[in-house]
């Protein structure tokens, strides 16, 4: 292991042992509500019948989501998220948060309020079923740098290929603006005392390994995330 990667991974770590109390109770929490969700997910998925059905009704529920995600999931602007191929207990999880407000978006807010809990399952299958189309340009040393970087301090939730697994989100194939611009508000938490009225979303663990990435250690994990397929 060479020494920038060291740096990172003792620092990710140390950042994590300091909060260790407020992170890892943080953690457990939505480690059992995440269980809940993927409990939810594999009821639909274990029954194919019921599984054709959940994502045939997904795709007549997401007219106005595809208006920024796409029919298919794959975001209409670079700052929007892919949903094609997400987890989609993760994406549950998200429309509960937009829903009693720990993530903040009018839009979002407002559709997760007058989905049902049904509504809410079956787009979630239905963008899981979808895949990502390749349709970024990267820089290829700046992905090598951002390889490095994701290897220290990224794969131990999203996983090696960046998958997700176990109610994690899946980041391969995302959009690079979406990651640049979400890193650096979860490091923006960090590192100093926003105005709660501009905080978008909250995520302990995320505002204490992002605090010590710089500018150009998150391009860099934007476009290596960007290649993963």
């Amino acid at each position: 292991m060479n020494h920038p990667v060291r740096t990172f991974l003792a620092a990710g770590i140390a950042a994590v042992l300091i909060a260790a109390p407020s992170v890892f109770a943080q953690d457990e929490a939505h480690l059992k509500e995440r269980e809940r969700l993927l409990t939810l997910i594999k009821k639909v998925d274990s029954d194919p019948a019921r599984l054709e059905d959940a994502i045939r009704k997904g795709r007549e529920r997401i007219m106005f989501c595809a208006h920024c995600h796409g029919e298919d999931g794959n975001s209409k602007r670079p700052e929007i998220p892919n949903l094609a191929s997400q987890n989609p207990a993760y994406l549950l999880e998200q429309f509960d948060m937009f829903a009693d407000g720990r993530r903040k978006n009018f839009v979002m807010q407002t559709l997760a309020k007058e989905f049902t809990l049904e509504d809410k399952i079956n787009i979630s299958i239905y963008y899981s079923h979808q895949t990502v189309a390749p349709n970024q340009t990267i820089d290829p040393l700046l992905a090598e740098k951002g390889k490095r970087v994701f290897e220290s301090v990224c794969q131990f939730c999203h996983g090696e290929s960046g998958r997700g697994d176990a109610g994690y989100a899946r980041l391969a194939g995302q959009q690079m603006d979406y990651v640049v611009n979400t890193l650096k508000r979860y490091r923006k938490n960090a590192t100093t005392t926003p105005d709660p009225g501009e905080i978008k979303r909250t995520n302990r663990r995320m505002e204490q390994v992002t605090q010590n990435l710089s500018d150009t250690d998150i391009m860099s994990l934007a476009n290596y995330i960007a290649n993963l397929q």
